[in-house]
């Protein structure tokens, strides 16, 4: 099943995040994880106080 992300991508439902603050689905280009918690960009840029806001790439620590 796949379903349309906020910033218009398609994908599989199950690849999808929520926004914590607006709810707005989010994919996985456009996602960004602030702590713990998923927000879309516009959310972010509203917490961060910017209007740029890029997604990057996760990392783990070994």
């Amino acid at each position: 099943m796949s379903a349309r992300c906020g910033c218009g991508h398609e994908g599989p439902s199950e690849a999808l995040f929520g926004c914590f603050d607006c709810g707005t689905t989010c994919c996985r280009a456009c996602t960004i994880h602030l702590e713990s918690a998923t927000y879309c960009r516009p959310c972010a840029g509203t917490l961060l106080g910017t209007g740029a806001v890029q997604a990057a790439t996760p990392f783990e620590l070994h």
